[in-house]
């Protein structure tokens, strides 16, 4: 199973919802399906034509992995990966924040699959907000 990382844009000028980040333990066409079905809007939509997407979005294979870079974990070269550990402070990167402190915060919200009703699984996304054809 993998994760999907909805990260907010801020495009428009603030939060779509109380969230600066919501991950979902879902295949990533599914996940966009029970963000609908949660939070009744398109993880896709573009609210402001100069801003871009509302969300940015990314699959990992786990939680740690779709969290490390907000979490300031190590970026290891030999293994192509975020590692639990801190990697070097300084004063713009911030300090590293252990998962399980992490998930205390109230500005992530963290849906596993255990979290997730049958019936959020199903249904069809709807194209909103700016939306281009050619």
């Amino acid at each position: 199973m993998s994760w999907i990382r909805f990260m907010d844009m801020h495009s428009g000028g603030g939060l779509k919802e109380k969230y600066c980040l919501i991950l979902i333990e879902a295949p990533e066409e599914e996940a966009k399906i029970i963000f609908y079905n949660r939070f009744g809007h398109n993880p896709e939509r573009v609210t402001c034509t100069c801003c871009g997407s509302d969300y940015s979005i990314d699959e990992s294979e786990t939680l740690g992995q779709a969290t490390a870079y907000d979490r300031n974990c190590h970026w290891d070269e030999k293994k192509g990966r975020c590692v639990e550990k801190p990697r070097q402070e300084s004063w713009w990167l911030g300090k590293y924040i252990p998962l399980n402190e992490f998930r205390k915060r109230e500005d992530i919200c963290i849906i596993g699959k255990e979290d997730i009703k049958d019936e959020e699984r199903v249904g069809e996304v709807p194209k909103q907000g700016y939306v281009w054809v050619d």
